[in-house]
């Protein structure tokens, strides 16, 4: 794994260099979960089905310290996906990773969940996707330079379908139907391991970065203001 902000100063209270990091990625179809160490990956898990994630997503973390055998005392830092990707997705992971933030007192960073499909594979540019409302995609192209990706356009709302179009291969998460003439990109490596590469590119991990990007807004907003004043039922005594 590349270096750099593995190796970056820990929070206040820490000493030493950030070695062992926790990837949180639960924007796409499935929910992933990778553990970087100075070595490399050291597990990953891979969780897809209807179980709601905010159920799955500290069973999986413990899995993964459990197989390395440490506890969550031993992470240093952690990185989510902060969208555009599932609603639902989106809260999960950074609201996992701010809580491990404040409780271990440790670095946290979110990277945009389309920077981390791109992530995913090593081309001079690419279209990197995550799935939306039905029948459409969020979408953004991206150029990698030296090993750098910039992005070359905005993120945008394309159809499932013009996708097949595409002048450049296009990176999806896994379990992303896609038309079956698109032109793909190889991906060399999950999203949550691409997260941990981005991260290690990150001089200065940032928790003001744990905030939500959103293209459009949530199926469902909460109520504001105070709740209406309800006649008396004609029943009460």
């Amino acid at each position: 794994m590349p270096r750099g902000a593995l190796d970056a100063p820990r929070a206040p209270g820490k000493t030493g260099a950030v070695k062992t990091v926790l990837a949180i990625a639960a924007c796409g179809p499935r929910l992933e979960l990778a553990l970087g160490s100075a070595s490399g990956v050291a597990g990953l898990v891979a969780l897809a089905g209807q179980t709601p994630r905010s159920e799955l997503v500290m069973a999986a973390v413990d899995l993964l310290l459990r197989g390395a055998g440490i506890g969550r005392e031993a992470l240093e830092g952690v990185v989510a996906s902060r969208g555009p990707g599932s609603f639902t997705g989106v809260r999960v992971a950074l609201a996992t990773a701010q809580g491990l933030a404040a409780a271990l007192a440790i670095p946290a960073h979110a990277f945009s969940s389309l920077l981390a499909q791109a992530g995913r594979a090593d081309v001079p540019e690419c279209l990197a996707v995550q799935p939306a409302r039905r029948g459409f995609a969020y979408a953004q192209e991206f150029s990698r330079a030296r090993g750098a990706l910039t992005a070359a356009q905005e993120p945008q709302i394309v159809t499932v379908e013009s996708l097949a179009g595409s002048g450049v291969p296009v990176v999806a998460p896994a379990g992303f139907a896609l038309p079956p003439a698109t032109p793909l990109a190889a991906a060399l490596r999950s999203t949550a391991e691409a997260l941990l590469i981005l991260l290690a590119a990150e001089p200065h991990p940032d928790p003001a970065t744990l905030a939500p990007t959103y293209l459009e807004p949530p199926p469902a907003t909460p109520p504001t203001g105070a709740p209406p004043s309800w006649p008396p039922s004609p029943k009460a005594s």
